[in-house]
């Protein structure tokens, strides 16, 4: 049941983005009536990709030997940049670095195509593309959505791998000793923004806590007067068949007597 539920999922994410939103509610629907609420809920919460998501979730399953290759780059990657920032040799990070480029530039053109057959493709959105298969290469948590064809929104682009300490020298030898230079520190406005960011998501997220637990106080409040409803029906019916039952042995007894 549980795998079967996994495949649709899948399916919804495969379909036409315009057609996401009208199946995901059917699919919810269609489990809450076979009785699978949590699955239901679960549907229910699947957030519609962005345009940007929706091409790498297309090109997963267009492209799943690419996507591959992409994600066992990066694993490559991460390798040869620990071994260089350890004092290891330098090349081979340099090698698959440059590796990284051409393919990500060459997914993010078939991604392209894929917009282009669905209506149309901006700058903006190939961009997001690219940046969200470069932290394909770095993220381990990205790579597995990128895998499994189930983004929901683009991944910003990850920070370079210089930035973590380590500088490649132009005309080194594969063997010479990486220099290790300070972490650069965000700018102020950087950071603001960011602040900024953080503080109208914290914002948005309080309202949805704070929606959903007057929906909930709201449920209780209905079925406490629901209950009390009850109880009075039921005192109604007692006092109704009481009545009844002292009519039917009144008559009983009339006809007993005439």
């Amino acid at each position: 049941m549980a795998d079967r539920l996994e495949e649709r999922i899948d399916e919804l994410y495969a379909l036409p983005l315009e057609r996401f939103t009208t199946e995901r509610d059917a699919l919810a629907k269609e489990l809450a009536a076979g009785g699978d609420r949590d699955g239901s809920a679960r549907v229910k919460s699947l957030r519609k990709p962005v345009v940007a998501a929706w091409a790498v979730n297309v090109l997963a399953r267009d492209d799943p030997d690419g996507i591959r290759e992409l994600i066992e780059l990066g694993e490559r990657l991460r390798s040869a940049h620990r071994r260089a920032v350890s004092g290891g040799d330098v090349e081979p990070f340099r090698s698959v670095t440059e590796e990284r480029r051409r393919l990500v530039k060459d997914l993010t053109r078939e991604a392209g195509a894929i917009l282009q057959r669905a209506g149309g493709a901006t700058a903006v959105t190939v961009d997001a593309i690219a940046g969200t298969l470069e932290a394909a290469t770095v993220d381990e948590e990205t790579a597995e959505l990128v895998r499994a064809g189930r983004l929901t929104k683009p991944v910003r682009p990850p920070a370079t791998f210089a930035a973590t300490g380590l500088q490649v020298l132009e005309g080194s030898s594969s063997r010479s000793e990486p220099e290790e230079v300070p972490k650069p520190t965000p700018d102020r406005s950087k950071l603001r923004r960011e602040l900024a960011a953080a503080e109208t998501r914290e914002r948005r997220a309080a309202a949805a806590v704070e929606r959903e637990r007057r929906a909930i106080e709201g449920l209780d409040r209905k079925r406490s007067e629901a209950k009390d409803r009850l109880r009075a029906a039921e005192a109604e019916l007692r006092g109704v068949s009481l009545e009844r039952k002292r009519l039917a042995s009144a008559l009983a007894k009339r006809d007993e007597h005439p």
